[in-house]
């Protein structure tokens, strides 16, 4: 068993000189990933200011103008947002070896875009459908293929059902332990809300770090355990990408 305080002091000596950079890229991610939120929040403020009595308010209501902003928040998170959450996690994994670029969180639009996309995809529909089943399933699968991002992120090429393979062998009988660990971050994230929410933005590099070194732990597992093989997530090429 490991001990969630080891990663969380592995983060801090990783940040160590390196903070700004990871703020930027957590900050750059947060922005990119919420904005289009923000922009079908005024989209449908916009319309309901149009409906200046009874009839018209109903008939916006019903328009299909209206789940615009919705549908346009759902190809943004599949088109989008997935990539950006591969490419930073591969920040975070090579910040953990070397100063890593901050352009790195783009790298999931150059290499294997589809696939990646298509996974994500994938992933997060079962997610989505085992928590219409039940909340606590829902959760099992969010801990059982948290690692997907990163598997990916470490081979853009992997394919989907062989990912979430993986994942769900290098969070067996890890479950448990993970969700402790995520909850511990819990009174950092509820005292970064207590400054208007900006708080949090300072946290998520500490969080991505110590999320990234959980990784690294369990991936060092896989690899000796010998459920995954090195070429598969292209260790030995991984120096000569950006």
């Amino acid at each position: 068993m490991w001990d969630r305080s080891i990663l969380k002091s592995n983060a801090k000596v990783v940040l160590r000189g390196r903070y700004w950079t990871a703020f930027l890229v957590t900050l750059l991610f947060a922005v990119l990933a919420e904005w289009l939120n923000w922009a079908d929040s005024g989209f449908r403020r916009l319309f309901e200011s149009q409906a200046w009595h009874g009839g018209a308010r109903h008939l916006f209501r019903w328009s299909p103008l209206e789940g615009l902003g919705g549908w346009l928040c759902i190809f943004y998170v599949i088109f989008i947002v997935h990539p950006l959450l591969i490419g930073a996690a591969r920040y975070f994994v090579r910040n953990h070896f070397e100063p890593a670029r901050t352009e790195t969180l783009f790298s999931g639009f150059q290499w294997n875009y589809g696939n990646g996309v298509g996974v994500l995809f994938i992933t997060r529909l079962f997610i989505i459908l085992w928590t219409f089943l039940f909340i606590i399933p829902g959760i099992v699968k969010l801990v059982q293929y948290s690692m997907v991002p990163f598997l990916l992120s470490d081979n853009p090429s992997l394919p989907g059902e062989r990912a979430r393979e993986i994942s769900r062998r290098m969070t067996d009988g890890q479950k448990g332990a993970i969700f402790v660990f995520w909850l511990s971050f819990l009174g950092w994230f509820l005292l970064g809300a207590l400054c208007f929410g900006v708080g949090i933005l300072f946290i998520l590099p500490y969080f991505s770090a110590s999320q990234s070194e959980l990784y690294l732990l369990l991936r060092g597992r896989a690899l000796g355990l010998g459920f995954v093989r090195p070429e598969e997530l292209c260790l030995a090429q991984s120096a000569s990408r950006p």
